[in-house]
């Protein structure tokens, strides 16, 4: 009939292409063609590791500016102050605290600071060759307010250790008092202020009336100045953890502190 004629004719249809599964084929050119067409994603690239030292590199030409606190043990050893013509006398040991403000740049350090010191003293006393009823107590609540300039320069190590050096300057108004007081043996041998003039009677030959010294000692008498000059020389080691973290120990040489052990702590900006 027709349509079998027509089949005959080579009229039939081509057979369709077959379907091909998901993800197949030939990938594009290129790294995330995999991705693409269902592969896993390329690894992350990673930025290079920063150098934690540099965050604490300060830059020689750029001005840098520190607030921070200060304070120090001073000591002056008793054979020292009996050096000039004391048969005895207790080693001063005293302490200071205080503000400083500093300016930095090209790794010199000029620090403006005002702080407290205080000087206390229990000691007895009399000079070489003196007789025992000549002893005397001394006693202290002396202290100064100090305005100072200190010059501080150093070697770098490393970006956050540093060797440093240098000296300072300054002036101190006295506070306080010293009191000279005749003195006595105790039933244990130890020394007690006397009363005053003649007081306790039963040790009138320690506690002399003409010529005893009794209370505080008048300012400008026997080096007990109003204002004191200073001069201060120093050495230490500046220890930078953090870019705005300045911590200094130091050991100090000078008048009239002689000794010092000191630590100084900053923030840096």
């Amino acid at each position: 009939d027709d349509a079998a004629a027509f089949l005959g004719a080579g009229g039939a249809a081509e057979p369709a292409p077959p379907e091909q599964p998901a993800g197949s084929g030939t990938p594009a050119a290129g790294d995330d063609a995999g991705f693409l067409q269902g592969g896993a994603p390329p690894p992350p690239i990673e930025a290079p590791a920063e150098d934690p030292e540099l965050a604490l590199v300060e830059d020689p030409d750029e001005a840098y500016f520190l607030v921070g606190v200060r304070t120090h043990v001073l000591f002056v050893p008793n054979f020292l102050i009996e050096a000039f013509g004391l048969e005895h006398f207790e080693t001063v040991i005293g302490w200071a605290l205080g503000p400083e403000f500093t300016y930095r740049h090209n790794g010199l350090d000029i620090v403006a600071s005002i702080w407290w010191g205080s000087y206390p003293v229990d000691s007895w006393t009399r000079e070489d060759g003196d007789p025992e009823t000549d002893t005397e107590i001394i006693r202290s609540t002396l202290g100064l307010v100090w305005f100072t300039a200190e010059f501080l320069s150093g070697y770098e190590f490393e970006p956050w250790v540093s060797l440093i050096y240098g000296g300072g300057f300054g002036i101190g108004i006295t506070t306080g008092e010293v009191t000279r007081d005749e003195a006595y043996r105790d039933a244990g041998g130890g020394w007690v202020a006397c009363d005053g003039p003649g007081q306790p009677a039963a040790q009138a030959m320690y506690c002399e009336v003409s010529g005893g010294h009794y209370g505080p000692i008048p300012e400008k008498a026997d080096g007990i100045w109003p204002v004191y000059p200073m001069i201060t020389g120093k050495i230490g080691a500046r220890f930078k953890p953090l870019r705005n973290l300045v911590i200094t120990p130091e050991f100090g040489v000078g008048l009239p502190e002689l000794f010092t052990l000191g630590l100084r702590v900053n923030y840096m900006f």
